[in-house]
């Protein structure tokens, strides 16, 4: 007995000492490899500084790539908790569908407000012809105004209600709004109906329109957005062919009613396909649905709870401190604000300065839409083979040039027929680009309020700008000189290019790096 007990104690003794041994062989081998893998060095020497430099680089390789996995799981998350059952998925058919309704949704909103040039002229000309310039530019200043300036107000209650209630409520205000212009007989009337009500009406189906599409694409959302953005140039083209055909035969009045009842049809027809595929933040005094009896049978049943995904925030202000959205946001400012000068200002440069007849004013409006829808579709594909921020630095450019390479220069009417022609291939497609760059960069997720930040600069600037310009043309050009107005336009695009370039510098100084 004696004897056995000392084996068995010795062999007890020699496996404790084999299995000791192996777990010294692997947390060796384990620390060879991690020595390999962060440092080249022989062992027992002391790494040079390009090893710790080395070291930092990988471990910001695995932050990052840890930072990807972490967003890759949250949108999945996102995308996987929609409102309704989605019978279907991204970049499906019924996607363009979507697609389709956000055109339709921009053609009778952005393109509605793209065509007030229309009226512009004929209150100039016509109905107040004896009221200042600068007061009547106050209608369609702040109908593009607060078009863009209740984005995030849009984007922020689309996420608590339907977006398809939020859309079909902001089609029936917008229509009314046309509506009772018609019975308006003063600038302030016009300023509250046609200024203040339609834009903030107007911009629940073109907030909606233009970004609920991007949640449903995902392969060539660029192409998606050129599409959507294709309804501004097709609406601001026929509304304005509409709406001076209107004025000439029916009056004025007449002209508001008929396109109030359009917008009403053609934005509740489409109101139930702007479906958000992200889940609706519960408001406050929502009640949580009641489960099962809390039996003891049901408690044991209950398998251990699973991480409760990240608590989302009606109005995340932390994209704040990003310096990316910074500078999108600077050049915002000053790209859009002089984007509806031309709208603006040609049918009246028409008439008093090259002294030809109103319909070439509402030509050259046709023309920047008709040319708008194929920059837009240049400027998508594009987007989706170069980046949206190198092709951005680019059309901003080359509106820059559109002013003052030769609207400016020469006063004639071939100049400004190709001046309009490459601002609506240029000017008309930044909009939708600086969109298509946000996406890229935070995700679909929270681009409704994102984008609603970068409308609220553009709508401060497009006020600014349109009243400053207004102002120089009545004071400096004692209405009738157009060249500060057009320099003032022009240089302001040439800041909104230093500042992208700046910014794809600071991100990447590679000619060839997409971004």
């Amino acid at each position: 007995m004696p004897l056995k007990q000392n084996f068995e104690s010795a062999s007890a003794t020699a496996n404790s000492k084999e299995s000791s041994l192996e777990s010294s062989k692997s947390y060796a081998s384990s620390l060879s490899s991690r020595s390999s893998r962060l440092c080249a060095c022989k062992p027992h020497e002391e790494c040079p500084d390009c090893c710790y430099e080395s070291r930092e680089d990988q471990d910001d390789q695995e932050d990052s790539v840890d930072q990807e996995k972490r967003t890759a799981q949250h949108s999945n998350i996102n995308d996987s908790d929609d409102v309704c059952d989605h019978r279907y998925d991204q970049d499906s058919w019924f996607a363009w569908m979507v697609v389709l309704a956000g055109c339709i949704q921009s053609m009778i909103t952005l393109g509605a407000s793209r065509a007030h040039g229309v009226y512009q002229e004929y209150y100039v000309l016509n109905e107040f012809s004896t009221s200042p310039t600068a007061s009547i530019s106050w209608i369609g200043s702040l109908q593009n105004t607060m078009l863009n300036l209740c984005g995030i107000a849009v984007g922020i209650l689309s996420q608590i209600y339907d977006t398809r209630i939020l859309c079909a409520a902001g089609s029936v205000v917008m229509g009314l709004a046309f509506i009772l212009a018609s019975f308006s007989t003063e600038i302030w009337q016009l300023t509250l109906t046609q200024g203040l009500l339609y834009g903030c009406a107007a911009s629940f189906p073109y907030i909606l329109g233009v970004t609920v599409p991007l949640q449903w694409i995902k392969k060539n959302r660029g192409l998606a957005l050129a599409v959507v953005y294709m309804g501004s140039g097709l609406g601001g083209m026929w509304i304005s062919i509409l709406t001076r055909s209107c004025i000439d035969t029916l009056g004025r009045q007449w002209s508001n009613r008929i396109l109030g009842c359009i917008m009403m049809v053609l934005g509740l027809g489409l109101s139930p396909l702007i479906i958000s595929r992200q889940p609706r933040i519960p408001s406050s005094s929502a009640k949580p649905k009641s489960s099962a009896p809390d039996t003891q049978a049901n408690k044991a049943a209950v398998e251990p709870s699973k991480p409760a995904p990240p608590k989302r925030k009606v109005l995340d202000l932390s994209v704040l401190r990003d310096w990316k959205f910074l500078f999108i946001a600077a050049a915002s400012f000053f790209s859009m604000g002089p984007n509806t000068i031309p709208y603006m200002l040609m049918p009246t440069y028409v008439a008093d300065v090259l002294k030809e007849t109103s319909k070439l004013g509402s030509t050259l409006v046709t023309i920047i839409n008709v040319s708008g829808i194929f920059g837009r579709f240049a400027a998508g594909m594009l987007s989706d083979r170069f980046g949206p921020i190198n092709m951005l630095i680019v059309w901003v450019l080359l509106a820059a040039f559109s002013q003052l390479g030769i609207w400016l220069p020469f006063a004639s009417v071939p100049a400004i027929i190709a001046s309009a022609a490459l601002f609506g291939v240029t000017g008309a497609s930044i909009v939708g680009m600086l969109v298509n760059a946000l996406s890229h960069i935070y995700g679909v997720a929270r681009i409704t309020y994102i984008s609603g930040m970068i409308y609220m600069t553009y709508s401060i600037s497009s006020l600014l700008v349109a009243q400053s310009t207004s102002l120089m043309l009545d004071t400096v050009g004692h209405g009738i000189d157009y060249t500060w107005p057009i320099v003032y336009s022009g240089m302001l695009l040439l800041v909104a290019f230093v500042i992208l370039l700046v910014m794809r510098i600071k991100i990447s100084r590679s000619l060839w790096f997409k971004v």
